[in-house]
């Protein structure tokens, strides 16, 4: 509540300082001419003329003498004479005849300041050709539209004098002549200076300063696509466009299409402004956006009836009319969305569009005061600045505030990255730990397994021979002997390998050499340098070992005191099979019928484990001995 009041508080204030800008508006310039009249006693200001008046244009044969219009009668006239108003929509040409006085000081060399003479002119001083610019059988369509400066010489001046200023102005051109200063050339040239800089050089400024901030403001909307920047830099780019009147004064257009380009410019400026505030704002009903569609279909076809009869006094006034009820609307839009929902964007862009429309009616009020008939003397062409500040603020508020608040959101997103990070770590953490508890458990499982079918059985078959009484001692050695060996197996597949196949097959020839002697068999160890196999992990070896283990097995049980070879090799570049390593084990015992013995104990305990560790077992067997092989695939 107490932030209601403080805002409703500013919105008061600010309305006062409206006011008091308007009457400022109006006041200011009345009382700085009403000053410097008072003041600069060396100027004299010339402003009643005797005026000899043509409206028909001269041509290039007949031509004009600036001195003698024969048959033109004289008349009196106050300046300034602003030809559309005076003679709308006529061409044609006048000379003004006025007299001063001047005393030579030795100071400072006189000269003359003229804030208009348009469309040409021709400016004669006691008899003399002074100054001219343009043709006055063919004037310029937009010249004559800057102020002058035009420095005396001492030798043509006299104690009276008599100045001649023939102008030829066409019509809706902004023709006609301001009255003439004379004084001080550092005085006139002061004025001089100051007019170009308001009139000229200062809409030109602006205009630059424009397009480089809507080519900036385009170029983050071609980015981001918001819609705040395309319209800023609509109405910039349309503003410039408006204040071109100011500074082209040679433009290869007729002046019915130039002046539709013109007056579009402000309209789109005005379309543009509206919009960006209604979107600043947040409107929430339909009315205003209507209120832009209206004011669209009233301006264009007023734009065009301007352009074609321009000099109209009403169609003028129409149309800042029409621009002042639409910023009054808009900015009372603004003010109620201020009151209701405050906030410094809304407060700032008020604020820009009333002190717009406050210097807008200022300038009615004042130039309807002092009769500035083409407003030159008007404000408005700066009315631009302010409110470009204002969105330039506002859309660097917005941009800097999207910014940071991008900047935290990135902020917190890292932060909760870190912490899914962590918490991943953690899980991560959690899932190896147990894996390895699984792994440990299963490892576990393998031994207690291996123990119970392998060395377990055998010390139960073993026990068994002793509690008989029938076994031999030579049997009872038999069997401790294969159940040491099974021990140290299984504890021998527990060791890295390394990949190392070779090692794991000499590791099994050394742990059998005993037994295989005992048996008297004689053993041919074909082993060659094999290549290293990835993913030789304990339990490829610890099957590996049973299933080469069996087979030294049953050639010690059916081949004793024969010949067994054991063969490995590489297939890598003698078969199709590539990437496998050959492993055969034969011996010379009497064969057997596989087909009667394939569903035996042993020989399906063989098969399941070459399928554990995804090789391929044959056997074959006959008379001349028996032959286990077997091909295992190099892992990946």
């Amino acid at each position: 509540m107490r932030a209601l009041y403080i805002v409703r508080g500013a919105a008061i204030r600010n309305a006062a300082l409206w006011i008091s800008f308007v009457l400022l508006g109006a006041v200011w310039p009345l009382a700085s001419r009403a000053a410097q009249d008072g003041t600069d006693h060396d100027v004299q200001v010339l402003r009643n003329a005797e005026a000899a008046i043509s409206l028909t244009r001269c041509t290039a044969d007949s031509g004009i003498d600036a001195s003698n219009h024969a048959g033109t009668a004289l008349r009196a006239v106050q300046l300034p004479q602003y030809w559309d108003r005076t003679f709308p929509g006529k061409d044609g040409r006048a000379t003004y005849r006025l007299t001063f006085r001047h005393v030579a000081t030795g100071h400072d060399s006189p000269a003359f300041y003229v804030a208009r003479a348009a469309n040409s002119f021709e400016m004669w001083l006691n008899g003399k050709l002074l100054a001219a610019s343009g043709d006055l059988c063919t004037p310029a369509a937009y010249g004559g539209q800057r102020p002058l400066y035009v420095p005396v010489p001492e030798a043509m001046l006299q104690t009276d004098n008599t100045l001649e200023i023939t102008i030829a102005a066409l019509a809706s051109a902004r023709g006609g002549l301001s009255p003439v200063e004379f004084g001080p050339g550092s005085t006139m040239r002061a004025r001089y200076e100051g007019a170009l800089w308001f009139r000229v050089i200062g809409p030109l400024v602006i205009a630059a300063v424009s397009l480089v901030l809507a080519g900036i403001s385009l170029l983050i909307w071609w980015r981001q696509r918001d819609p705040l920047f395309g319209l800023y830099a609509l109405a910039e780019i349309a503003w410039a466009v408006s204040l071109a009147e100011f500074f082209l004064t040679d433009v290869p257009l007729s002046r019915g299409v130039w002046q539709v380009i013109i007056l579009s410019g402000r309209a789109v400026f005005m379309v543009a402004t509206a919009r960006f505030a209604l979107i600043i704002i947040d409107v929430r009903v339909r009315w205003p956006v209507r209120l832009v569609n209206i004011y669209l279909w009233v301006k264009l076809p007023l734009i065009v009836l301007m352009a074609s009869v321009l000099s109209v006094p009403f169609l003028k006034m129409a149309d800042w009319a029409i621009n002042v009820v639409m910023a009054c609307i808009v900015g009372s839009a603004l003010v109620w969305s201020t009151l209701r929902r405050p906030n410094r964007e809304r407060i700032a862009l008020a604020t820009a569009v009333g002190l717009s429309t406050a210097l807008t009616s200022a300038d009615i009020v004042r130039i309807t005061m002092i009769g500035d008939f083409y407003w030159e003397t008007a404000l408005t062409k700066y009315v631009s600045l302010l409110f470009s500040l204002a969105m330039a603020w506002l859309l660097a508020e917005r941009y800097t505030r999207t910014s940071r608040m991008l900047a935290e959101l990135n902020h917190d997103l890292d932060q909760k990255v870190a912490q899914k990070e962590i918490e991943l770590h953690n899980l991560y953490a959690r899932s190896r730990e147990i894996e390895r508890e699984q792994a440990a458990l299963k490892e576990r499982g393998r031994i207690m397994r291996d123990m119970h079918d392998g060395l377990g059985s055998t010390l139960v078959g073993a026990l068994s021979l002793l509690r008989s009484g029938k076994g031999s001692p030579l049997a009872l050695q038999q069997h401790l002997q294969q159940a040491l060996d099974t021990l140290k197996l299984s504890v021998d597949a527990l060791q890295d390998t390394g990949g190392d196949l070779a090692a794991v097959l000499g590791n099994l020839r050394y742990r059998l050499r005993d037994r295989l002697l005992a048996a008297g068999l004689t053993v041919d160890w074909q082993v060659e340098r094999l290549p290293p196999v990835a993913g030789l992990t304990p339990q490829i070896v610890r099957e590996l070992q049973y299933l080469l283990l069996e087979a030294f097995s049953n050639a010690m049980q059916h081949a004793g005191g024969g010949a067994l070879r054991v063969v490995a090799r590489s297939l890598g570049e003698q078969n199709t099979e590539a990437g496998t390593v050959l492993i055969e084990v034969w011996d010379s015992g009497p064969g057997f019928d596989v087909a009667t013995v394939i569903h035996g104990h042993g020989l399906t305990n063989m098969r399941a484990r070459a399928a554990a560790i995804g090789a391929e077992l044959s056997i074959e067997s006959s008379s001349e001995g028996t032959v286990v092989r077997l091909l295992l695939p190099l892992l990946k």
